[in-house]
Formats: C-alpha cells, sequence, structure tokens
C-alpha cells in the first residue's frame, strides 16, 4: 500500500519532469531555436489591430467573409514573423560594427545564440525574405479578392518595416522614437484599414478609431522588448526609447501609454458609434496595470522587462477577445 501510494503521488512531478526535458530538447533543437527568433506571441500581438479592423468591418456588414479575413490576418501575421526574423539578424549585424561594444544577452535569446554560432545570420536573413515574400502573396491574393487598396497598405507597411531594420535606412536604429512609431503606423493604422478594407471594400476612418487603443497595446509589447534588451542596445548603438530616455523613464511612458490605451476605448466607445459592449474591453486593465507595480523604476532588469512583454501580450489579447466579442454581440440583425 505504501508503495504503490508513493508511486500514485510520484506521477504529476514525473510528468512535470518529462516536460522539461521535452522542452529543454526542442530548446536545443534548430526549430527551437528559431521558434525564439520568430516569437510569435510578439507577432500575434502585431497582427491584433488587424483582428479588430476585420472584426469591425464585419460588424458594419452584419456579415464574415472568411476567405477574405483568412488571407488578410495571414499576411500581417507572416509579415510580423518575417520583421522579427530581420530584426534579430540586423541586431547581431550592428554588435559587429566598428564602433559597437562589447556586449551579450540573455542565454538562449536569438542575440546569443548568433553570438555562439548556433545560428547563422545569413539564416535570419533569408528566413525573414521568405516570410516576406509568402506574405507578399497572400497580399496579391486579397487584391484580387478585394481591390488594389490593399496592395497599397501593405506596400507601405512594407516599406515601414523594411526601412526600420536594413541599411542604409534602418531608423529603427537611430532614435527619436523612430522605430516605436514606425511599428505602431505599420501595425496599427495600416493594418486597421487592411482589415476593414478586406470585409468592406471600403476606406473608413471608424477602424482607425476603434482599433486605436488595441494598436498601441500591440506597440507596447515591443516597447517592453526593448525594455529588456536596453544594456544590448546600449552597447551595440541601437537608439531605442529606453536607450534615449533611460530605463526608468521608459517605464513611465509605457505605463502612461497602457493607460492612455485604455482611456482610448472609453472616449472611442463614447465618441463614435461602437456599440457599448465595446466597454468589455476596459475588463483587462488590472492584467494591464498590474504588472507594473512589481517591477522597480531603479533595477529594470531584462528578465522584468520580458516579464512585462508577456503581460502586454496577454492584455492585448485578451482585450482584442473581448471587443471582438462586444462586436459579435452588438452585430445588427
Amino acid at each position: 500500500m505504501t508503495n504503490q501510494a508513493t508511486n500514485t503521488e510520484s506521477t504529476p512531478s514525473v510528468l512535470r519532469r518529462l516536460r522539461r526535458e521535452s522542452g529543454r530538447r526542442l530548446e536545443n533543437t534548430l526549430l527551437g531555436a528559431m521558434i525564439r527568433v520568430l516569437r510569435p506571441d510578439v507577432a500575434l500581438a502585431l497582427t491584433l489591430p488587424a483582428v479588430i479592423g476585420t472584426a469591425v468591418g464585419a460588424w458594419t456588414l452584419g456579415a464574415v467573409n472568411w476567405i477574405t479575413l483568412a488571407f488578410a490576418l495571414l499576411a500581417i501575421f507572416v509579415s510580423a514573423l518575417g520583421f522579427q526574423s530581420l530584426t534579430a539578424y540586423q541586431d547581431y549585424e550592428q554588435s559587429r560594427r566598428p564602433d559597437a561594444k562589447p556586449s551579450t544577452d540573455l542565454p538562449g535569446s536569438p542575440f546569443a545564440l548568433q553570438q555562439q554560432g548556433e545560428l547563422q545570420p545569413s539564416l535570419l536573413l533569408n528566413v525573414g525574405a521568405l516570410l516576406f515574400a509568402a506574405a507578399t502573396l497572400c497580399a496579391f491574393w486579397l487584391a484580387l479578392l478585394t481591390g488594389w487598396p490593399v496592395l497599397f497598405f501593405g506596400a507601405v507597411s512594407f516599406l515601414i518595416m523594411i526601412g526600420a531594420v536594413l541599411p542604409p535606412v534602418h531608423f529603427a536604429y537611430r532614435g527619436y522614437g523612430l522605430g516605436e512609431a514606425g511599428i505602431f503606423v505599420a501595425f496599427g493604422p495600416l493594418a486597421l484599414l487592411t482589415g476593414y478594407y478586406a470585409q468592406t471594400s471600403q476606406v473608413s476612418w471608424l477602424p482607425v478609431m476603434a482599433g486605436m487603443p488595441i494598436a498601441l497595446l500591440a506597440t507596447l509589447v515591443v516597447m517592453s522588448q526593448n525594455l529588456a534588451t536596453a544594456r544590448r542596445d546600449w552597447l551595440i548603438g541601437k537608439r531605442t526609447l529606453p536607450v534615449m530616455l533611460g530605463t526608468a523613464r521608459a517605464l513611465d511612458l509605457n505605463a502612461a501609454l497602457t493607460f492612455t490605451a485604455y482611456a482610448g476605448i472609453l472616449a472611442v466607445t463614447i465618441l463614435t458609434r461602437m456599440p457599448l459592449w465595446y466597454l468589455a474591453g476596459l475588463a483587462t486593465l488590472p492584467l494591464a496595470m498590474g504588472t507594473y507595480a512589481d517591477i522597480p523604476r531603479a533595477e529594470v532588469t531584462p528578465e522584468r522587462g520580458y516579464a512585462l512583454r508577456t503581460a502586454m501580450v496577454k492584455a492585448a489579447f485578451w482585450t482584442t477577445v473581448l471587443c471582438v466579442a462586444a462586436l459579435f454581440i452588438s452585430r445588427p440583425g
């Protein structure tokens, strides 16, 4: 009886150990390394504004075109993956410049894997190019189904993403908040318009206004990532907002923008014809703001920066889910 009880009690711990071991095996493979490079959670967050744009379009018409929805979201999600790959590539290339100081990153990060020779920078560049090519094909199919404006939105977004990370422009490395602003425009208003046009074949300010809070939350995911890599970015000469402002002030800016995003949900519901159910998005405010209370301004470590990034991904995701559900509940007819 005692042995049987002991064996029964040890089963959960055995399962946890097996899961940890399988997770470590995945991390040690090329696939695991590429998952860390592509950061699917960040790419998902950057796709959420397009989800809101699509939902507003479907709510306006009272019906969903699932084919155009799939092409629109796939194009933006794949381009976000490509952007992550090119960013990881260029960060490492930046560290090899003569004026860059010796730098490191957390073990297992894309930057560290390239430094250790476990990932070839050329692989990241090629993967990024292939992903952008796939996103372009999706955009062309979407244009055939809906019209040329989606190509315009996609082309402008593509130029912003390429210009942000690749020489000779690589404006995300030049400071003045250009990198963060570029991400906001590419995955904010342009993605919102793409999603809305894919459903309605019309251009309107309504999806931009309704989706701006989600676009801001998605941008804050990347800004939190920049907080986590602030010291490394300073050493390699990448002038993100945390490098320019300092991590303490950048953390304050993130908190202020997070609150602004939720205030935007309230303002949009009052000032536009969005349904009152849209206020359900405010329910995730404690999730978004709670992490800031656990981060001392004087000690924004990489680990705390990544914890904030995870919290912002969850906040953006669940806010989007609630807002989409609100539109579905209040749809005409």
